[in-house]
């Protein structure tokens, strides 16, 4: 419903005075824009004193108002500059040049269409075409993803990888981890395809800290382009390094666990939530091959070791200790899989510690992923990808 009452005499609009209202088929609201928001210089050459050429109306689309739609009627006056002889109109508030719809109507279409009413469905009740709802919406998304342009980068960055379709395989999100928005997408994620973007971003040198999966492309470029941000490993990714490869072990040694989905939940789970029968089905495996029994304690005691956060520095000095063990017994376990494991975690080991010091992940990062491809499925999916880029900015930004 439109905010004009007739006993204040509101439109919604400052710097007009109301005339009067018309409610016909249509309700026309015929107003007069003040004096004083008269411009008293000519805009292009700031001569004073332009003269009138003659009355002149503005007729634009506004709210609706009781289940009518409304049109906003504005009396104005065209004027000319006595010097350079050029003819111009004023400013009217809430109404941009060459537009047939005031600002307040054009951001109620804007706010419907976000909420997720269609544009053949919204045109329809406003009696608008579906390519003039999109032409809105694109307008608004436009300008909320230009004041990217002029925003500093956020200070707790998280930064993760998506894909988008075949041509376009990967998309970088950065993900401002305070205010849990996206502050961008770009797409690629190598050093040549990001490269060009994070030089043009401001502020990157006061970026305290940025959250990365265990991928050593981003940190080459988390420590070239942010280099005085704290790398912090994801937990989500440093438990499931330590899962991929144990679990790899394991089916090497039982083959047949392979297609047994009950046996694999069984093992991955933590052994405080196992149900009875799960329980029996780990045991029973146990027995068949004592192997595996070494592998699963090894696996979940470092799930526990990397679950920590909000560690003091005491406590992460000693969970580094409790790492170093962990990684001296798997580099001198013989077996491949666990040699892997214990490189890739000597190499991480500086982001991981920083990990149970801190709080921060990117959790918020992979839900905002989730939103995303319930986008491009909304979409029936981008070909253009400045067309997602707005679209992701408008709905998770």
């Amino acid at each position: 419903m439109s905010p004009m009452t007739i006993n204040n005499l509101r439109i919604g609009l400052e710097g007009y005075e109301l005339l009067r209202i018309e409610d016909k088929t249509e309700m026309r609201v015929h107003v007069e824009l003040r004096a004083e928001l008269e411009p008293k210089a000519c805009p292009y050459c700031g001569a004073p004193g332009p003269r009138s050429k003659g009355r002149y109306v503005r007729r634009v689309r506004h709210l609706s108002c009781f289940g009518h739609h409304s049109e906003l009627v504005i009396r104005t006056r065209r004027l000319k500059c006595a010097c350079c002889h050029r003819s111009f109109m004023p400013e009217l508030p809430g109404v941009r040049p060459y537009r047939h719809s005031s600002e307040p109507f054009r951001n109620h279409i804007y706010e419907q269409h976000q909420r997720g009413i269609c544009a053949s469905v919204l045109g329809k009740g406003q009696r608008l075409g579906q390519a003039t709802v999109g032409r809105i919406y694109q307008q608004f998304t436009q300008r909320k993803a230009k004041e990217r342009i002029s925003q500093n980068c956020p200070l707790y960055l998280g930064i993760d990888e998506h894909t988008l379709h075949k041509g376009q395989r990967f998309c970088t999100t950065f993900c401002d981890l305070k205010n849990h928005r996206v502050f961008d997408v770009h797409p690629g994620r190598s050093e040549e395809d990001l490269g060009a973007f994070l030089a043009t971003l401001k502020g990157r040198k006061k970026v305290r800290l940025v959250c990365i999966d265990l991928s050593s492309p981003y940190r080459r470029l988390v420590r070239k382009w942010f280099p005085r941000a704290k790398i912090v490993a994801d937990r989500f990714h440093a438990v499931r390094l330590v899962y991929q490869h144990c679990v790899q072990l394991m089916r090497a040694i039982a083959p047949e666990i392979r297609n047994r989905r009950g046996s694999l939940t069984a093992l991955r789970k933590a052994p405080e939530k196992l149900t009875p029968e799960q329980r029996f089905r780990r045991d029973r495996l146990f027995e068949s091959h004592p192997a595996i029994k070494a592998i699963y304690e090894q696996m979940h005691a470092l799930r526990i070791l990397m679950k920590h956060k909000r560690q003091s520095k005491k406590q992460c000095r000693n969970h580094i200790k409790a790492l170093l063990r962990h990684i001296h017994h798997l580099k001198h376990s013989g077996l491949a899989p666990l040699q892997t494991l214990a490189r890739s975690l000597k190499q991480w080991i500086e982001p991981i510690a920083l990990m149970w010091r801190f709080s921060k992940n990117n959790a918020i990062t992979e839900g905002f992923h989730r939103k995303m491809k319930l986008i491009q499925r909304r979409a029936y999916g981008f070909k253009n990808f400045n067309n997602y880029r707005l679209r992701v900015i408008a709905q998770c930004g």
